[in-house]
């Protein structure tokens, strides 16, 4: 079954990629002013403690909600801490985390057990359950937690703990399908979170089992009854079907597919694996989210879909898996855009609220529709779990910016931004230094400093939208230019630098009709950042969670003026005006980078106006209708687009 090794990249372990500049003052503001570190305080879903009482039971309800939501946002929450904490070296919430951990382990039986359910032989109990249920999926949130903080701090006391519990996972469900249970709820679905957990422990132990069971799982998956199914093969298969159930599912098992190829080697998985890439294609809006208002209904992304925050968080980790298994850039061009322009809009700058459900063009929130989910607030009515996501975002990022080759011979800078690698050539210690204001800035300077001078190649991905690279490194440097990457190998010597230059172009981007752009629309992108026309807006608390300080917004726009503007079917120049050179330190709140040009408005007067990058917006319009299509047109081709869509 295992034919080769799988990977083209290696992840790097927590800990070695640690960010500077805009991101890390994005990171600290989080966790000390958002509601990241505070959101006991917030909202009790993630103070029940079940990784330690382990006394839930798959039969019955907690606090009206399913007996594993707890679970899911203790992980999420946990996960998101930790992975703060260390990486802004923040030691009240480092302390914080020895704590959880340190109380975690305490509690893990003989059998080692990690997880929310009650021991026993009757049935709704651990590994006993005849319904749906959260087991791997509340267990692999906090492995998640448990094996960034193993990475951070070397404890191999916690990998150790791990390790046992997943062995016993895979010796409870060898003989047994997990997926079986009919279930209209989503526990069980969210079980594609363990393959996470498998390709993970592999990773780290490069022990065949992980992958063995990861293959058997995949097969127990595709033959049960999970309510979400489009990852099953034969629905990924099905050419003309594109994804219709649950977005959150799709995010989390996004790279199940090309695990299960790169392991098998069989062309029905290749298959599966590629028309899965080309289905979230489909889906994808302007702004680079998945859309769903919690399912997808096989909709085309377009700016007026709405997508769910969870969709974005928990994608980043898939998609970059994707490009490890694979070495396609395009993975990387995804989870930049989606990053940068859904993720950073649909949440206040600093993390204080944020959206559930949000759209690319907004107006108007609906304050009351769907559990209230697209307000801006610290702890939605509905669910806690896109909040606790938000905080999950940018570490999932950082992780992602840079890999190793799996020969060893390679560092790979793959997603930008402000930051520094330690890594391992051999046995030499390296160090590279990326300064940049990236993505508010083209230029990119990377200086390496090996202990001692060593011999690798340094692989820069080249950014969509971007045909040519301008680059600058050491005399001497073996260079070579592919469609998507630029490879530098040299014998690299301490404080030697490598200058990039990203020389983007103004995109014209076309989106079929929606519910607001009339016949044809027309977004603009520049590098990785989609821009918008903002509207002012005032914000008033509609509510305060227990005390906290932390709040349900209601977000009106001042004034729609703009909204009905078009763009130019003829004349839609506009130009690009750069950072005036200071440090960017706050870019989602004082947005450094514009694009100026005509738009036309009702009385088709050309009106002079400036688009800022869409993460730095609330209400916004991303795609303008084109101007100059007549009644007849703009109807017909709406009319055409719903009926493919």
């Amino acid at each position: 079954m295992f034919m080769k090794e799988i990977y083209q990249y290696i992840i790097p372990p927590a800990g070695e990629i640690i960010p500077e500049g805009w991101i890390r003052e994005q990171l600290k503001r989080d966790l000390k002013e958002g509601f990241v570190g505070h959101f006991d305080q917030v909202h009790p879903t993630v103070t029940h403690n079940v990784f330690i009482k382990q006394d839930r039971s798959s039969k019955r309800k907690f606090s009206l909600r399913k007996e594993w939501w707890a679970g899911e946002h203790e992980g999420y929450w946990k996960d998101s801490v930790i992975r703060m904490a260390f990486l802004t070296g923040d030691e009240a919430f480092m302390e914080r985390s020895h704590r959880w951990i340190r109380e975690i382990l305490d509690n893990t039986g003989r059998d080692g057990y990690i997880g929310i359910y009650q021991n026993g032989d009757t049935p709704y109990s651990r590994f006993r359950h005849a319904k749906g249920n959260g087991e791997l999926w509340a267990s692999s949130r906090i492995m998640m937690a448990m094996l960034a903080y193993f990475e951070f701090t070397g404890s191999v006391e916690v990998f150790d703990a791990v390790e046992k519990a997943v062995a016993l996972i895979m010796e409870q469900y060898r003989d047994s399908n997990y997926f079986e249970y009919k279930s209209t709820g989503g526990g069980l679905s969210h079980g594609v979170g363990f393959f996470e957990i498998l390709e993970w422990m592999y990773r780290i132990t490069r022990r065949k089992e992980f992958l063995d069971f990861s293959v058997k799982l995949y097969e127990d998956f595709n033959n049960g009854n999970a309510r979400d199914d489009d990852l099953k093969t034969h629905r990924l298969l099905d050419e003309d079907r594109y994804f219709r159930k649950h977005g959150a599912h799709i995010a989390e098992g996004l790279f199940i597919p090309e695990l299960i190829a790169s392991i098998t080697g069989s062309r029905e998985h290749r298959m599966a694996a590629d028309n899965a890439i080309r289905k979230l294609r489909h889906h994808l809006t302007p702004g680079g989210a998945m859309r769903c208002d919690e399912w997808i209904k096989g909709r085309k992304g377009t700016a007026d879909e709405r997508y769910e925050y969870c969709g974005i968080a928990e994608m980043v980790s898939p998609l970059h898996r994707i490009f490890c298994l694979t070495g396609n850039m395009e993975m990387a061009d995804l989870v930049e855009v989606m990053t940068f322009n859904a993720g950073q809009g649909a949440r206040f700058p600093v993390l204080k609220a944020l959206s559930y459900l949000t759209t690319d063009n907004r107006i108007r929130i609906n304050h009351r529709e769907l559990g209230r989910r697209e307000s801006y607030d610290a702890a939605h009515f509905a669910a806690a779990c896109c909040v606790l996501n938000g905080g999950r975002l940018m570490p999932y990022y950082i992780e992602s910016m840079w890999v190793t080759g799996d020969s060893g011979e390679e560092i790979g800078a793959v997603l930008f931004g402000p930051s520094r690698f330690r890594t391992r050539i051999g046995k030499i210690p390296v160090e590279i230094s990326e300064e940049t204001d990236y993505p508010f800035s083209d230029r990119v300077s990377f200086r390496v400093t090996p202990e001692k001078p060593v011999e690798f190649s340094l692989v820069i991905r080249k950014p969509q939208g971007c045909n040519r690279v301008k680059t600058a490194a050491p005399k001497g440097t073996e260079s070579r230019e592919l469609s998507d990457r630029i490879i530098l190998r040299r014998k690299w010597k301490k404080g030697e630098e490598v200058q990039v230059e990203f020389p983007f172009a103004i995109e014209q981007i076309e989106q079929p009709a929606s519910s607001s752009v009339p016949g044809r629309g027309i977004y603009l992108k520049r590098g990785p950042l989609v821009y918008a026309l903002a509207f002012p807006h005032r914000s008033k608390v509609i509510r305060e969670h227990l005390d906290s300080g932390f709040y349900r917004h209601g977000i009106k726009a001042n004034s729609t003026k703009g909204w009905k503007y078009r763009i130019p079917d003829d004349d839609a120049e506009f130009s690009f005006i750069p950072a005036d050179g200071q440090p960017v330190a706050q870019p989602w709140e004082k947005p450094p980078v514009r694009l100026k040009g005509k738009l036309v408005n009702a009385d088709k007067m050309p009106v002079i106006t400036e688009l800022v990058p869409m993460g730095a917006t609330l209400l916004r319009r991303v795609t303008f209708p084109v101007a100059g299509q007549t009644d007849r047109q703009e109807k017909n081709q709406s009319n055409q687009n719903q009926k493919e869509s």
